[in-house]
């Protein structure tokens, strides 16, 4: 088992990121040519303005975000977890629906909130436009879709009461920010450098921003560069190339940072003494209750509410009035001549297909990494986690060059120009997540369970059919939904692969988008949502109708 999984990770990852960086050193590999090349373009990064743009405005608008992002996300779970007050739940809501949605959907919403004749001028903030289209706007409208993860990062270094050791030090004498410097920072270190490398590398490798504002606000990033240098005439992959392994190696620095500094351990500091921390009310809780549904505000309901109430727009430079409310653009969308209707069964069709096959990886993957001594095993932690650090974008990079090979074609494998491409590479994009989700359940249950049944004459199928997927089967629903949700949305893979006439969701609504039928796109946008929320909440439910007593098992075993 160990040796399938290693060859499935290998074509689904290894291949695609190995032919990226082939094409590097052979640029004319794609074509059966082994001429190694002169890599004269590493120094067009400097020459060519557009690129050259780009690797700066990728640079200050993650550095930036970095900055904001994590102070909003870190001040949040700080209000959290230190105080009780009203409204401390919906910081925890905001912070989930904002990580779930799609950064496009996010970033069309602050467009239409932003520009002339928006949400911003109805509400008497015109120059709102002036701010969002601007270096500091981008800024802001990143740091809020990004402050999730930078919330959730330090909320977990925040739940454990360690105020021992600032007593201990009281007592000794320290200042109370001689205490904070020496004691507290130092033990939320790793907390605050997780935070911000998570927003910086989720910020330079998105492409979901760049492709909303490109119609009102041009600044070149570049994750849009690369798809611009292949989808357009004369087709260059070999600055694809060049532009995903300079977008790579900002990944890898700041995670080497990271590393470097975490490097020397003395930060496991709980012990058995640890208990969750108390939450007091303050006594400015009011304050703290404003705070938080002024942010609530902010990061959801201007940019999902503006999108929300254009969808019922006649025309979206009238305004909100009745005279300008309509069901129309609705009808348009699920009209039997629609493009939104064959787009629909593509991308569900490719998201079902991703989803089992990172539900079948995830699961053996982390089957060999929670019970197995396997000698590979180290190759699968490894190979089953690296597209966390690859962008969605590079990964789709990858998986043109290794795909539209020649030779393949004469063989007669043919990914490359058909769904099957999207399927893969969204699968190979999951993979983390479905390993990361199911090695959770399983460390709930012990190996012990299946030693016993081993000794018992049980073989692997059935120690894993009548134990352990019994006890894992609401992290696999749970892995297999997530899968399914953002293969979905996934525009930066989507656009790079999709084939010629074979409609797909993301594109379809980006595309409408960018030509200004933002009422179409709108209503759209809140169909998809409906349905993919649908058909979360009826395979929720039909599995646990299904399986009752597998549900049942597991919750029986979380309690003793």
């Amino acid at each position: 088992m160990a040796w399938a999984v290693t060859a499935a990770l290998i074509v689904l990852v290894g291949l695609p990121l190995a032919a990226m960086l082939a094409h590097l050193a052979f640029p004319q590999l794609y074509l059966g040519s082994l001429q190694l090349g002169n890599f004269d373009l590493f120094s067009d990064l400097w020459e060519r303005s557009l690129w050259r743009n780009a690797v700066r405005n990728s640079l200050l608008l993650g550095l930036g975000t970095m900055v904001l992002g994590a102070a909003i996300g870190v001040g949040l779970a700080w209000m959290r977890h230190h105080w009780r007050f009203p409204g401390s739940g919906l910081i925890d809501f905001s912070a989930w629906f904002v990580l779930v949605m799609p950064s496009f959907i996010i970033a069309q919403g602050w467009v239409l909130f932003a520009r002339s004749g928006g949400t911003a001028s109805l509400l008497g903030i015109p120059w709102a436009g002036d701010v969002i289209f601007s270096l500091p706007g981008l800024i802001l409208v990143m740091s809020l879709a990004n402050f999730p993860l930078a919330y959730l990062a330090f909320s977990a270094a925040l739940q454990w009461d360690v105020s021992r050791y600032e007593h201990a030090a009281r007592l000794s004498g320290a200042r109370p920010w001689t205490v904070f410097r020496a004691i507290r920072l130092p033990l939320l270190l790793p907390a605050l450098l997780a935070a911000g490398i998570l927003v910086f590398v989720d910020t330079i490798g998105d492409f979901g921003l760049p492709a909303a504002f490109i119609s009102v606000f041009r600044f070149p990033l570049i994750p849009y560069v690369i798809r611009t240098e292949i989808q357009t005439v004369p087709v260059s992959f070999e600055g694809a190339a060049v532009l995903a392994a300079v977008l790579v190696s900002m990944v890898a620095v700041a995670i080497a940072i990271q590393i470097r500094v975490l490097r020397g351990g003395g930060r496991d500091f709980l012990t058995a003494a640890a208990t969750p921390r108390q939450r007091p009310r303050p006594r400015f809780w009011p304050l703290l209750s404003a705070i938080t549904f002024a942010f609530l505000g902010l990061a959801v309901f201007a940019p999902l509410g503006t999108s929300l109430s254009v969808s019922f727009m006649e025309r979206y430079g009238a305004g909100l009035s009745w005279d300008n409310l309509t069901l129309a653009n609705y009808q348009a969308v699920l009209s039997s001549g629609s493009a939104l209707l064959p787009a629909l069964k593509n991308s569900f069709g490719i998201a079902f297909a991703a989803a089992a096959i990172a539900l079948v990886i995830g699961f053996l993957a982390a089957y060999l990494l929670a019970y197995s001594g396997h000698r590979l095993r180290r190759f699968i932690d490894v190979a089953s986690t690296v597209t966390l650090a690859v962008p969605g974008i590079v990964l789709a990079v990858g998986y043109i060059f290794w795909w539209n090979q020649r030779w393949l074609a004469d063989i007669g494998i043919q990914v490359y120009g058909s769904g099957w491409a999207i399927a893969l590479c969204s699968a190979a994009a999951s993979v983390p997540i479905a390993v990361r989700v199911l090695l959770g359940a399983m460390s709930q249950t012990p190996g012990s369970f299946l030693s016993s049944a081993a000794l018992q004459g049980a073989g692997l199928w059935t120690r894993i059919r009548a134990i352990l997927l019994p006890l894992t089967l609401s992290g696999l629903l749970s892995a297999g939904l997530a899968v399914f949700a953002t293969s979905v949305f996934d525009l930066a893979i989507t656009t790079m692969l999709q084939p010629p006439g074979f409609p797909t969701i993301p594109v379809i609504i980006d595309e409408h988008f960018r030509t200004v039928q933002y009422e179409w796109a709108t209503a759209a946008t809140v169909v998809v949502c409906l349905i993919t929320a649908a058909v979360i909440v009826t395979v929720r439910f039909s599995a646990r109708r299904l399986f009752r007593s597998y549900f049942e098992t597991t919750t029986e075993t979380s309690r003793s």
